[in-house]
């Protein structure tokens, strides 16, 4: 690979430091300036609560969810493969120093944040994977060679690479030379895509005047409550104020009376001042509109129902929280599972394990909704989709050995479904008075 030479990079001898290093530039106040006048880039997003909640939403929903292994069998069934390599890496160690939750929880957060999530693929002497590391999207420049031995570096907004392009990944560590990992050593996860190799930045690309206006927003407030005295009430008095009045007065309000921490303090007033309130100015009204709206326009970006943020002029009934929680499951969730699922089989999976899948169990999002889980379960049983010893699994219990808990069972009498539709034995009758068969 000698024709990589010319694209690794030998960093700085402090490369903590480096005004280069791509992964410094949110410490460097970096990032794109909004419209607001605000400098947005992931660091100053997360400031925002609406941000710092759909993010943490996405990013814990995603980690939370069981990750299996499973063969697909010849009837359409699946079996569980607790024994396959990938099991570990997946359901309990991805690495040395993570969890399974952690390491997906922050990996889910890259991919919302800067719109890729990318992990090395470390394998151990007998060519097997042993690790998952993540690695920082900021230190990632993808680029393809061609067929005539060009190579070109990818943006989130570059045109697709051209056919027979072979990708590769060079990447920054925090204080070594450049690396260039192979796409077979990288795991990746990219979000939406105009060039099929890099995801859209959600923050620089698209949300930095929204994140802007909220940030602006914030510290307008801010502004507001730091002087509060001067917002709600005005002193009149009757006549022009000495010059000397007017000094004390005004030392004793910015002194003593400004600010949050000094409300409901007693005043003293003199010369027959009175104190008047102000009703809220129509600019006030139009700050708490606009951080309103400021919140629905983050939630839009991040596909993010407002009940799960908790904002909502007021709190929703049952049914419409749950319809919302079912599309936000179907509509958000859902795409992100299948996303996740195809790429890790195509990173991890051999390539002679066409019948190996990797599943994400999206059933546990009903663990907290022990009314739903139960109407499923029930369903399930009426229509001999599950067994007794089957609902046991699913709710993390141990199977029994009674006689019929591996039987599927029907309504009609729940009996077990291979004895359905057969007549039942007939008793004896007792003889009637006139000594005939009450049967015949």
């Amino acid at each position: 690979m000698a024709w990589l030479s010319g694209a690794k990079e030998s960093r700085s001898a402090s490369p903590v430091y480096s005004p280069k290093d791509p992964a410094l530039a949110d410490l460097w106040g970096g990032g794109r300036q909004s419209a607001s006048g605000q400098v947005v880039n992931s660091s100053t997003a997360l400031t925002v609560s609406t941000v710092w909640a759909c993010v943490t939403m996405h990013a814990q929903i995603l980690a939370m969810l069981p990750k299996r292994v499973v063969k697909l069998r010849e009837d359409g069934g699946k079996d569980v493969l607790a024994t396959h390599r990938l099991d570990k890496l997946l359901r309990r160690k991805p690495n040395r120093w993570q969890t399974s939750f952690e390491f997906f929880e922050y990996m889910q957060a890259c991919r919302w944040m800067k719109g890729n999530a990318y992990a090395q693929i470390v394998f151990n002497p007998g060519r097997q994977q042993n690790e998952l590391v993540p690695l920082d999207p900021s230190r990632m420049w993808p680029f393809v060679k061609t067929q005539e031995g060009t190579i070109y570096y990818l943006y989130d907004n570059s045109p697709p690479p051209p056919p027979g392009s072979v990708l590769f990944y060079q990447y920054f560590p925090l204080n070594a030379q450049s690396v260039v990992l192979t796409a077979e050593e990288v795991l990746h996860v990219r979000g939406f895509s105009m060039n099929g190799i890099v995801g859209i930045d959600p923050i620089s690309r698209a949300m930095y005047n929204a994140i802007g206006l909220a940030m602006a927003t914030e510290e307008h407030g801010s502004t507001l409550f730091r002087n509060g005295a001067q917002i709600a009430k005005v002193l009149t008095a009757p006549g022009k104020l000495a010059q000397v009045t007017y000094d004390r007065m005004k030392e004793q309000v910015s002194g003593n009376f400004a600010g949050s921490a000094n409300a409901h303090k007693t005043m003293i007033l003199e010369e027959g001042m009175k104190v008047e309130n102000l009703s809220m100015t129509s600019e006030q009204v139009q700050f708490l509109e606009t951080r309103k709206l400021s919140v629905e326009e983050l939630a839009r970006f991040y596909n993010m129902p407002l009940v799960l943020i908790g904002h909502g002029d007021k709190a929703p009934t049952y049914a419409s929280a749950e319809q919302f929680f079912m599309s936000f499951k179907a509509h958000t969730v859902q795409p992100e599972v299948e996303r996740w699922e195809e790429a890790m089989e195509c990173a991890l999976l051999y390539p002679g394990e066409v019948d190996i899948e990797i599943d994400m169990d999206m059933d546990s999002m009903m663990r907290a909704d022990a009314k739903s889980r139960s109407e499923y379960l029930k369903n399930r049983f009426g229509t001999a989709s599950i067994t007794p010893n089957g609902i046991r699994v699913y709710e993390g219990e141990n199977p029994v050995t009674e006689e019929g808990a591996d039987s599927l069972y029907i309504m009609s009498n729940m009996v077990p479904l291979d004895k359905a539709g057969q007549n039942p034995t007939k008793t004896p009758a007792e003889p009637s008075a006139t000594g005939e068969d009450a049967n015949a």
